[in-house]
């Protein structure tokens, strides 16, 4: 069986795409949203889940400018020279990664580092559910000059093109490039677009597969705790609201009006994969009279779901504090796992250390066809 990798969209419709590889470290990720921005355009960034690690923040900053990320392998290793298993775990951890940064599953589209593999790669990123995107070099990854960049991409300008461009620490150039090659595509009269809309102009929609936790709930009597409790006053929840929104958690909102809007989230119950929230529930991380973490659950079926977290100093202790007035409330409603979608790898590293059973798994409810509510 041959498997084939999409270098371009529909050639009837006037659209094209910039694509941009890897992730920047030094250099300004704002310069190339900048760029784009300037002219209305979204881009699709195939970033490594190593970066995504490192700056989830700037994940989430992308995709709520607009913009789509996109797989580009964990490590940027030569997917040639790697096992199938390795290949997979490749994939699998970026796809955690990208959960965890940014709270939704990863879409199943995927560009090869160095544009390199063969034919059993594609066979085995098929079995993944993947589509593998290529596109046309502009060699910006040499940190060629602008004028150069300009020159090498303005060949591949045509309908249903795919540029392939980079944004790390070389190709310093590529954000005064592209502003060019933007203007050009539109003078054209092409409509840059994001990969995902270049593929349903071929009939592909993307999917995403989605990742959750479960831990068993441990047999015990008693668990202790450190300073949770559960949060039952309308007071509480407001000084709750009002202390976490200085930790610096990268959900809170920014600018006007932010801790109105922070203050409501956390006082009124919230729904996430139809799940709402059992407002009974809501614990806290109270230290000398100040709230050090938040917790708040829902209940489905057998499962003690943990809808949203956070900590004032996220330290692996608090962490595990948290699994143990977890467990204490599941066992209190009858719960046999605990299930969470944020945090996983971490968690699963706490489990293991505290010797509880959990496992990372896929998670079916949402692939069944439920969507992650925002």
């Amino acid at each position: 069986m041959g498997y084939k990798s999409i270098a371009k969209g529909n050639p009837t419709i006037n659209a094209c795409a910039f694509t941009f590889d890897d992730g920047p470290s030094k250099q300004p990720l704002e310069e190339w949203l900048d760029a784009l921005e300037q002219f209305s355009v979204s881009g699709t960034f195939f970033f490594t889940g190593e970066w995504i690690d490192k700056h989830p923040d700037k994940a989430n900053m992308l995709i709520s400018r607009g913009h789509e990320l996109a797989s580009h392998s964990y490590y940027h290793r030569r997917m040639t020279e790697l096992t199938e298993d390795v290949f997979l775990e490749e994939l699998k951890e970026t796809e955690l990664a990208f959960q965890e940064a940014t709270g939704q599953p990863s879409p199943n589209f995927f560009r090869f580092p160095y544009l390199n593999f063969n034919e059993e790669n594609l066979s085995w990123l098929s079995k993944w559910g993947y589509h593998s995107i290529t596109g046309k070099d502009t060699g910006d990854w040499a940190g060629l000059p602008a004028q150069k960049i300009v020159d090498n991409g303005s060949v591949f300008l045509y309908n249903g093109s795919i540029l392939v461009l980079h944004s790390n620490d070389i190709t310093k150039e590529t954000p005064a490039a592209l502003k060019q090659l933007i203007r050009r595509a539109l003078n054209r009269g092409l409509k840059p677009v994001k990969v995902s809309d270049l593929l349903k102009g071929i009939g592909i929609t993307p999917e995403y597969r989605s990742w959750k936790i479960s831990i068993e709930v441990p047999d015990f009597n008693s668990i202790p705790l450190h300073e949770w409790t559960i949060i039952q006053s309308s007071q509480d929840r407001q000084k709750l609201a009002a202390e976490s929104l200085e930790w610096g958690l990268d959900k809170t909102p920014t600018g006007k009006g932010s801790e109105r809007q922070w203050i409501q989230h956390l006082t009124e119950p919230i729904k996430a994969n139809k799940i709402i929230e059992d407002r009974e529930l809501f614990s806290g991380q109270l230290k000398e009279d100040e709230f050090w973490g938040y917790a708040r659950f829902g209940v489905n079926k057998e499962e003690l779901i943990l809808l949203d977290f956070g900590f004032r100093e996220a330290q692996a202790d608090t962490l595990v504090d948290l699994l143990r007035q977890a467990a204490n409330i599941a066992k209190k409603v009858g719960c046999s796992s605990i299930v969470a979608r944020q945090d996983m790898r971490r968690i699963h590293k706490m489990c293991q250390q505290m010797g509880w059973n959990s496992k990372i798994e896929v998670d079916e409810f949402l692939m069944a066809g439920q969507l992650i509510e925002r």
